[in-house]
Order: structure tokens, then C-alpha cells, then sequence
């Protein structure tokens, strides 16, 4: 059984896998292979089994598709941009096969598959929206102070936003945040030429915003970051 792939990992085979490179493309399938049958489960709400079940076989080409599909430079979640995709699809799968009526997916009740959908997101952001809250509160922020101190100039606030997608973009500076709950200050201004005051002022944003675009357990409201400061990664515009 071969060992699970990196992040850095996933990163190199995505692009080539996307590029037509089939073994770079099995060996993404075969790494994410859970994840697909996770997500499909999640949207059946039932246990599926790979030699018996024709939703997974409809994830799984979602899952192929998400690979042909996703805009790797956008600096997206590739896993959030396949929840979509597979839940799309499968929804698709749904709706085809009961000519556009309502489906009664695998559970006690018969629900619309649009609203289904719509439950989905809004329990999925509701559930990031907590964990974000809590991640704020351990630099000593809420998303009312957040707010309050977002900057109103648009220069400063792209300014501010560079510093972020720097910060987010460099490991060792994210560690100091995370070690510390401070900004790398010096650092900080060197790469993203802001300057010493500017961070003084606008840290609740810049800390606010690299948590979101650092990781990939908020994948909803990292891809709101990302389209919020524009493509590009480590301060690329």
C-alpha cells in the first residue's frame, strides 16, 4: 500500500494530470479515492460500495472532470472546487434518472434536490463560519473588530490584501503568526513592500485574511478570499 501524497505532492500532479499525463492522473485518483466516496456518500446520505453502486462511478467521473476543470492559477481549493463538481453531478445523476421530479434520496424524507442543494451550502458555510470565528479569537479578533478595522481606502486595502497573500504564501512567516500571534513585521514589509505603520494599522486585516487563503479547511470562505483579492498567489496580481 503506497503512502499518501503531500500537499506539495498533489500540487506537482494536478497540473500534468490535467495536461493529459495519465500517470500522474491515476495516481491522483487513487489518493482521493475516500474523498470521492466520502462526498458521495454525503450527498446519497447512505454507505456505498465500489463494485455495487452507479453513484459512485458518476462521482468518480465528476471527480475526473474536476481535475480537466480546475483553474489551478486561481489559487482555489482543488478539494472544495471537486466537492462541487461531484455533488453537481450527482445531483445531475438524480434528476435525470426521476425526469426532473423530486427525488427521494436515501433517507426518511422526499425533498427537492434545489433546496437539498441549498442546505448543503448553507450548513457547510455555517459550519466554516464557526470554526473561523474561533480561529480569530486566538489572535484576539471577532469579525466586528475585523470589520471595524478593515481599511477604507482602496490603495491601503490592496496594499493590505498583497501582505495577506504574502504572508499566506510563506510558510515560515505563517508559522511565526501561529507560534507567536504576531505579525512577522520586518520580514513582512520586505516582501510585500508595505511599510512598519501600515501593519500596525491594518493587522487585524492582514491576520484575518492569510488564515483564510493560508489553509484549506475553509474551503468556501477561502475561495470568497480569493475572489475578493484577485487571482494570484504569494502577492502576484
Amino acid at each position: 500500500m503506497s503512502l499518501p501524497l503531500s500537499d506539495d505532492q498533489i500540487k506537482e500532479l494536478l497540473v500534468p494530470a490535467a495536461a493529459g499525463d495519465a500517470q500522474a492522473r491515476e495516481k491522483v485518483i487513487e489518493h482521493y479515492r475516500p474523498f470521492v466516496l466520502k462526498e458521495a456518500q454525503r450527498v446519497c446520505r447512505r454507505f456505498l460500495d465500489w463494485s455495487n453502486d452507479e453513484e459512485l462511478s458518476v462521482a468518480l467521473i465528476a471527480f475526473n472532470e474536476a481535475i480537466d476543470a480546475h483553474d489551478h492559477e486561481k489559487g482555489s481549493s482543488f478539494e472544495y472546487f471537486a466537492r462541487m463538481v461531484i455533488k453537481r453531478r450527482l445531483v445531475d445523476y438524480f434528476r435525470q434518472k426521476n425526469s426532473g421530479t423530486e427525488e427521494s434520496l436515501p433517507g426518511d424524507e422526499v425533498i427537492a434536490l434545489s433546496p437539498v442543494e441549498e442546505d448543503w451550502d448553507r450548513s457547510a458555510r455555517a459550519e466554516e463560519v464557526g470554526k473561523y470565528k474561533r480561529l480569530l479569537q486566538k489572535y484576539d479578533l471577532d469579525f466586528k473588530k475585523v470589520a471595524r478595522l478593515q481599511p477604507r481606502h482602496e490603495k491601503t486595502r490592496e496594499d493590505l490584501q498583497r501582505a495577506a497573500k504574502v504572508l499566506a504564501g510563506n510558510k515560515e512567516m505563517m508559522h511565526t503568526l501561529i507560534d507567536s500571534g504576531k505579525l512577522p513585521k520586518k520580514k513582512l514589509c520586505e516582501e510585500a513592500g508595505v511599510t512598519s505603520r501600515m501593519l500596525d494599522r491594518g493587522r487585524a486585516y492582514v491576520i484575518a485574511l492569510a488564515l483564510l487563503l493560508a489553509g484549506d479547511e475553509l474551503p468556501h470562505l477561502k475561495d470568497y478570499a480569493w475572489q475578493l483579492t484577485g487571482k494570484g498567489e504569494g502577492g502576484q496580481r
